[in-house]
């Protein structure tokens, strides 16, 4: 039996040879009952590990990956910038690799990056549906999502409270006499998004707004991010419509672009490359204890306000009224 290997052991088990070697060297990264599997494998097997083999096979290569779905998005390029200088601190490289939200381009890129070996991942974002993060923590890698990614204990999951950013962005349009809004979405499908879209629902429900479509003349409108706000102020602008005059527009993250002075956009500020310094920190930390990252935290948005949104068109005209009614009494 002394020519079994670990590859045999893994076709017999259904799983990876890293998910074996993690096994083998008892590592709390794989689940218990991927352990209990690849441990019947062993012994149906006799199975019998090389101790100087397993210890080339299992050295690090201080590599992390970075998945982004957007490469266009400021926001990523600032996520990556935390994670580069973070990780270059600690002694580790970052390999970056775009998807376009796509399921087959994720899957060939991950592969990719696994063949380089990369130690841990930061998902920047992922196709709705996706379990690449989940079977990479199987294959026992170390993982974090930038996003709202599921319960999985195992996972490191740096997200924002959209609810209280959304509450912020309606609660400023409603006490502007706004009454009429619209959602701006993403034209891809990503995991995670369909929760800031939820989180601008209930904000609008709560102060009794109507929701409407893009096309039904809003009063204001509430894009996913500030990529798809500055689209739309660019889509306003072409079709004649004045901003904030005509209607008001709202952005979410604050990309540095978002401040620039012929942009003036209203949005909610998060930090990005924070996150991926605190992505970098993570990963890092688990890497170096053999264990899963098993942390999650949500980054406090704040509302920034600047001049793409005023008083709603129609609460601007009934007031100019009132004050005419005025001056002639």
């Amino acid at each position: 039996m002394s020519s079994v290997t670990v590859v045999d052991v893994a076709r017999h088990a259904g799983v990876s040879k890293s998910t074996v070697s993690n096994v083998i060297r008892g590592s709390a990264l794989v689940a218990p009952g991927t352990r209990a599997r690849v441990q019947a494998s062993i012994r149906a097997l006799g199975y019998r590990p090389n101790g100087v083999a397993r210890a080339l096979r299992e050295r690090a290569t201080k590599v992390l990956a970075l998945v982004v779905p957007d490469p266009v998005n400021p926001f990523f390029a600032q996520l990556a910038h935390g994670m580069e200088r973070r990780a270059h601190e600690e002694g580790f490289g970052v390999l970056i690799a775009n998807t376009s939200c796509d399921p087959a381009m994720e899957r060939a890129q991950v592969a990719a990056l696994m063949s380089r070996r990369a130690d841990g991942v930061l998902f920047g974002g992922l196709s709705r549906g996706s379990s690449l993060h989940l079977r990479l923590l199987d294959e026992g890698l170390p993982v974090v999502c930038a996003f709202s990614a599921g319960d999985d204990e195992r996972l490191g999951v740096l997200d924002t409270d959209d609810e209280a950013g959304m509450r912020a962005i309606v609660d400023h349009l409603a006490d502007l006499g706004h009454r009429r809004l619209a959602f701006a979405g993403q034209d891809f499908d990503e995991a995670g998004a369909e929760v800031r879209r939820q989180a601008f629902n209930a904000a609008a429900a709560a102060r009794d707004m109507e929701v409407v479509d893009l096309a039904a003349d809003p009063t204001a409108i509430v894009a996913h991010n500030d990529t798809i706000a500055i689209e739309q102020l660019d889509r306003l602008h072409r079709e004649g419509v004045a901003v904030p005059a005509d209607v008001s527009v709202t952005g979410y993250d604050d990309i540095a672009l978002a401040a620039h002075a012929l942009i003036g956009l209203t949005t909610v500020a998060t930090d990005p490359e924070q996150a991926g310094a605190s992505a970098a920190d993570q990963l890092v930390l688990a890497i170096r204890e053999h264990r899963h990252v098993g942390h999650r935290s949500a980054q406090a948005g704040r509302l920034v306000v600047r001049s793409t949104t005023a008083q709603a068109a129609t609460t601007r005209a009934a007031t100019t009224r009132a004050a005419r009614r005025r001056r002639r009494g």
